[in-house]
């Protein structure tokens, strides 16, 4: 998986990109950290050029949305599709994220 961060002012989109899994947690930590350093009052993952990701993705992104509640920062996910957007369903992700832009 590979990350960019984008957007002006205080609210910021994370493109994703790749296959997102259990090893990606360094990469994951990074992304957080890089959030946390700078004012943020939303954020919005998008998985449009995400073509797979597996259950231990599913807990970082547990943990990045337990972050972001504790920091009363609202969390969306936008444009999954494919393998990651049955397994948001069947994960039942529809129902502890705002997920938007799906294809």
């Amino acid at each position: 998986m590979d990350f960019s961060i984008e957007g002006q002012g205080d609210e910021k989109r994370v493109v994703l990109s790749g296959n997102f899994t259990f090893a990606d947690n360094q990469k994951f930590k990074q992304m957080m950290a890089a959030l946390g350093k700078t004012p943020v009052k939303a954020v919005t993952l998008d998985f449009a050029a995400v073509e797979f990701i597996d259950s231990g993705a599913l807990g970082m992104l547990l943990l990045f949305r337990d972050d972001c509640q504790s920091r009363q920062i609202p969390m969306s996910i936008h444009a999954a599709h494919g393998q990651v957007k049955k397994i948001f369903m069947l994960s039942k992700f529809d129902q502890l994220f705002s997920m938007s832009g799906e294809k």
